[in-house]
């Protein structure tokens, strides 16, 4: 069997693994739903200009479950979205525990799936395009991503669930010399709009700028999307757990719990902030503040 069919016939198994959870979900006796739609510019990495005011529209009930199914089953984007960047729908389903096995069962043959479709593409040793391919033509139009998103599950008797925001940076590290021959090079491609005459000088700017670092490397600070969180806590001795809200999580617990809302999120920054990039184009890391 080649590989292509080997992950074709994995993709479909998970289409039909995920088509049965929708509908045992949709059948099974539901405590609460909730979720949270975000605007579509949110997590869009090409124009972080939507992050600075985030105010998520919540849903619950019949809507929110009938939401938290289709973004299960959602492996290609959402018109509204970037097809650059993965959807998201923070939230839970709360079902009676008498459905934790079958469901769980589900579930696990969900994530079985999507890993066995992960270690297949990535065990492949080809470069990103072809990998991109491969996927592509057992899902044409997917975002990777949202096929390998596991579905997370607990069994354990739920107390709370809090909604929160997580802000989350890459830090890089690049040599003194490397960045400075990267600043030359970009002299003679300025973006769009601007002439090289005008370009140039800025760009003479930031090479000084680096020049002057008494430090021999450059470390680049890059802000990522924001990302939706849940905080579980227990009424039994589990310890608290998180989970990343880039689907709804499914608990089994009968008792009503305490959820803490997805609140509005509002990017203040402060002065400290503000200076803490020398070259904000390109997130470098103020020489005064490098070192922390």
């Amino acid at each position: 069997m080649s590989l292509n069919t080997e992950i074709t016939f994995a993709y479909k198994q998970l289409v039909n693994s995920t088509n049965l959870l929708n509908e045992s979900l949709l059948e099974a006796e539901v405590m609460h739903a909730q979720c949270y739609k975000l605007p579509a510019v949110v997590g869009d990495m090409s124009d972080s200009s939507g992050w600075e005011f985030i105010n998520p529209d919540v849903y619950t009930g019949f809507t929110a479950l009938s939401m938290a199914t289709g973004a299960f089953s959602r492996f290609t984007p959402s018109y509204q979205h970037s097809p650059k960047y993965p959807f998201r729908l923070p939230g839970i389903i709360q079902l009676n525990p008498v459905h934790n096995e079958h469901i769980s069962e589900i579930v696990n043959q969900c994530n079985h799936l999507k890993l066995k479709i992960k270690d297949l593409i990535n065990s492949s040793k080809l470069d990103q395009i072809k990998k991109r391919e491969l996927i592509q033509s057992a899902c044409p139009n997917a975002i990777t991503l949202q096929i390998y998103r596991l579905i997370k599950t607990t069994s354990s008797p739920v107390r709370r669930v809090g909604f929160t925001w997580c802000n989350k940076t890459s830090m890089r590290t690049i040599k003194k010399n490397e960045f400075l021959d990267y600043l030359q090079g970009s002299k003679n491609n300025p973006p769009a709009g601007q002439t090289k005459a005008e370009w140039t000088p800025w760009v003479d700017k930031e090479i000084d700028l680096i020049k002057n670092k008494t430090s021999d490397i450059v470390k680049v600070k890059r802000p990522l999307p924001i990302v939706p969180k849940l905080n579980i806590s227990f009424t039994d001795d589990t310890k608290t757990i998180m989970f990343y809200g880039h689907l709804p999580v499914i608990i089994f617990t009968a008792d009503p719990i305490k959820i803490t809302p997805l609140k509005s999120y509002i990017d203040k920054k402060s002065k400290k902030q503000l200076q803490e990039y020398l070259i904000k184009r390109l997130y470098v890391v103020n020489e005064c503040t490098d070192q922390t």
